[in-house]
Formats: C-alpha cells, sequence, structure tokens
C-alpha cells in the first residue's frame, strides 16, 4: 500500500510548527524558509520575537508542497536568499506557460485575481498587478504600448486597457526574473491547474 507523505507528515508533526521545524519539513534552507514566511508565501503567526517568532500551521505548508510538486515552483526566485546575483536567474516569460491559441488564459487570470480593483488604475497599481518595475510601465505607457489618459500629468489606466496589455505577444514574450514577475506568473501556473479544463 501507498504511503501518503502528506498522512506521515500529520503524524509525525503538531498542527502548529516552528521555523526549523519548517526548512526540515521542506528540505530547504534556513534562509529559504524565512523567506517564504516573510513574503506570506507559506502563511504564519509573527510574534516579532528573536526566538521562538514564527508559528506556522502544518495545513499550510502542506498547502505550499502540494503546489510546489504540482508546478514545479518553489516560489523562491534564484538569488533571492544567496550571494548569487539576481541576473543569473532563469528569465519566464507567460509564452512559455500557455499554448498557440490559448493566450485568452492569461486574461482570464488576471481578471480572475483583480476582480475587486477600480476600474480605473494608477500606473503603481498596474506595476503591482502585472509584476513589472514602475520604470518598464511608465516606458510602455508613454509609449503607448499601454493605452492610458492623464490627469494632472498623472496616467491612468482603464482596467480592460490593462487586460489588452496581458494579452498582447509584447506581454506574452516579455521575459523577467523579478520576484514579483515570478510570484504572479506562479500563481498562473496554480490558477490554471485549477481552474482551466485540459
Amino acid at each position: 500500500m501507498k504511503v501518503d507523505k502528506y498522512e506521515e507528515l500529520r503524524k509525525h508533526y503538531p498542527p502548529y510548527v516552528s521555523k526549523d521545524q519548517l526548512y526540515i519539513i521542506c528540505n530547504i534552507a534556513k534562509k529559504s524558509a524565512k523567506y517564504l514566511l516573510d513574503k506570506g508565501i507559506v502563511p504564519c503567526i509573527d510574534n516579532g520575537k528573536k526566538t521562538h517568532r514564527y508559528r506556522i500551521a502544518l495545513e499550510d505548508i502542506i498547502t505550499y508542497l502540494k503546489e510546489k510538486e504540482e508546478t514545479g515552483l518553489t516560489q523562491i526566485p534564484r538569488g533571492a536568499v544567496s550571494s548569487r546575483s539576481k541576473s543569473s536567474a532563469l528569465r519566464r516569460s507567460y509564452s512559455q506557460e500557455i499554448l498557440l491559441g490559448k493566450e485568452n488564459e492569461v486574461r482570464q487570470y488576471f481578471e480572475f485575481i483583480f476582480n475587486d480593483y477600480y476600474d480605473v488604475l494608477t500606473s503603481h497599481e498596474l506595476s503591482e498587478m502585472v509584476g513589472l518595475s514602475r520604470h518598464t510601465v511608465l516606458k510602455l505607457l508613454a509609449k503607448g504600448e499601454i493605452r492610458s489618459f492623464l490627469i494632472s500629468s498623472q496616467h491612468r489606466i482603464y482596467k480592460r486597457n490593462m487586460l489588452e496589455f496581458v494579452t498582447s505577444q509584447r506581454f506574452l514574450h516579455m521575459k523577467s526574473n523579478s520576484e514579483d514577475y515570478l510570484r504572479i506568473l506562479g500563481g498562473f501556473k496554480i490558477w490554471k491547474r485549477k481552474y482551466v479544463k485540459s
């Protein structure tokens, strides 16, 4: 009979564990464990103390491990927790994650995760939503690659124009290794597995 590794974890660990137990369970470095907690990738209760700082639900760790197994993504960008330069990290794009003719899946994903955002966005909000730097977003707006209008010399973007942009070949083939971009792209892979029928 096949042993369910997650049931084994439930047998060996209490409902709440420490950061030291987290890195053992996930078989990762201490710095990587702290990254997962500090970025909210694995939820925790943080009391701010120097010792016994984190209280982590075992079920949240299991959820992280299952998503990691499904997507192949650790959600820890290369270089984020080491002295290695981020420039050596693998650059990814949405075009590598979708089949030809399925570009609209990206629009559906952004519609899903940003459903409660206002219909008019600032450049800062747009930057956060697509995971691109503010500098890159401002260049795209200046060139008209993302349609916008000005209010008091500040760009404003209709959400529908953001959705048009994320289905454009320009965006789909853009590559980045930034932490925010990879986090949102990782979310796309998880969303596809949960909500898109093959």
